[in-house]
């Protein structure tokens, strides 16, 4: 563990805090604007992972484990994906509309 930690994660760590100091990031600038569109991939992101991932347990509780099994299984996977990448960049899933400058923003 000792070795993982030195060699990925602390330099991983180190990387993302000084992208994170020069205001690289998202949600780290000195502006708030266009921060509306951020929680359409955030939130988009989550929606998709946890659907793929809830219909990719059930794939491998019913397929075999077998070549054809698992490539079925990732086109599936890539499919959910997909289709939620889809719904989210058009603002159909729950909180993936962006926050607009001058329009009124109810909780959705």
């Amino acid at each position: 563990m000792k070795q993982i930690y030195y060699c990925a994660y602390a330099p991983i760590c180190v990387a993302i805090l000084l992208l994170g100091i020069l205001g690289i990031l998202p949600r780290v600038g000195r502006s708030t604007k266009g921060e509306g569109w951020e929680r359409r991939y955030f939130y988009g992101s989550v929606w998709a992972v946890t659907a793929a991932q809830t219909i990719l347990l059930v794939l491998w509780k019913t397929l075999p484990l077998n070549a054809t099994g698992s490539l079925i299984k990732l086109v599936v996977f890539l499919g959910v994906l997909a289709v939620f990448g889809a719904a989210a960049a058009r603002g159909i899933l729950p909180r993936t509309r962006p926050i607009v400058a001058g329009e009124l923003m109810v909780s959705d």
